[in-house]
């Protein structure tokens, strides 16, 4: 038996994805799992050693016969290369006669595909208070599993030299401080003054070092960040190199962010905060805690909002700070 996973991206996603693989290898006993992605989330499955073959999208005329495809994509280009692939079974998302259709799913029925409409599906999305894997569970017929997600020796070391090279020394204890959100969904994002705020009283009351993390997006952010905290920025890594740097923290604040699934890939301790996006999808498999704001329009799922102060103004900075220390212990 052969399967094939269709998911491209975002990057996040795409590490989360892989809590799939140990539940489809013991339930399926698959002969081989291959994978196609995005070339920008590639470097996340290096090294997987569930996965047979990798491919990317430029190289999708090269996939064969499988006994199922798995496709988690719902945009039409994905559902039309599952389509036309040769296989026994297809779970998930595919084209119909030209329309994006899916297997009946809870996760898809939440989806832009959804065949209850948008609005209904941004509903249902709302009430959801399942995680992506006990939707996956359900849809798979599987166990819910860890990330499958590891770093080289070679990775490793690159992460604690770096650390080294911002003068932290390995007797310090460090926390990742991850408050962006990139510019994909920029309202994730929590304030500025409140993250200097956290950083000042994480180093004063529990002699903390904190890590200013984030990518290219958030690099004018961070620099005000560190030179408001004196706490040192982390810089702009490669993907594989920054999971490296955050292994190298002891706990990780951060909003629901690619950060985020590295810590939870690498088991740290870690708090998430959330605002437009859903907190229930997120399965933290007991390693921290997630803090909502209290408002009523959480999971909106909006890229931009109107509302002055808006959901992250209304995560008080104490709340963030008793929880950061909670998981730190």
């Amino acid at each position: 038996m052969k399967i094939l996973i269709v998911k491209l991206g975002a990057i996040g996603d795409v590490l989360r994805t892989t809590s799939l693989l140990p539940g489809l290898k013991e339930r399926y006993q698959p002969t081989a799992i291959d994978w196609i992605t995005a070339t920008a989330a590639k470097d996340i499955l290096l090294y997987n050693p569930y996965l047979s073959s990798l491919y990317l999208w430029e190289e999708r005329g090269q996939l064969k016969e499988y006994s199922m495809i798995i496709g988690l994509e719902d945009d039409k280009a994905a559902c039309e290369l599952v389509s036309s692939l040769k296989s026994e079974t297809i779970i998930g998302a595919h084209l119909k006669g030209g329309r994006q259709v899916y297997a009946p799913s809870a996760w898809f029925d939440m989806s832009m595909i959804s065949k209850y409409g948008i609005e209904s599906a941004n509903r249902l999305k709302k009430k959801n208070r399942k995680t992506f894997q006990q939707h996956m569970a359900e849809l798979l017929g599987i166990k819910i599993s860890p990330y499958i997600f590891s770093l080289t020796q070679e990775e490793i070391e690159y992460g604690e030299k770096a650390i080294k090279g911002l003068g932290i020394t390995k007797k310090e204890r460090v926390v990742g401080i991850n408050t962006g959100a990139g510019s994909r969904w920029p309202q994730k994002s929590w304030g500025i003054e409140q993250t200097i705020d956290i950083i000042n009283r994480l180093r004063k009351e529990n002699g903390m070092v904190s890590l200013i993390l984030g990518g290219e997006p958030e690099r004018e952010r961070n620099a005000i960040i560190a030179k408001e905290t004196g706490m040192p920025d982390a810089g702009v890594h490669s993907l594989r190199h920054f999971a490296a740097i955050i292994n190298r923290c002891r706990a990780l604040l951060s909003s629901d962010s690619l950060a985020m699934h590295f810590a939870i890939a690498l088991k740290k301790r870690l708090v998430v905060f959330f605002g437009p996006t859903s907190a229930a999808e997120i399965e933290l498999y007991g390693l921290g805690e997630k803090l909502t704001p209290s408002v009523d329009c959480l999971t909106c799922y909006k890229k931009s909002c109107e509302i002055v102060p808006n959901c992250m103004d209304y995560l008080p900075v104490d709340e963030v700070y008793r929880a950061v220390t909670r998981q730190l212990r």
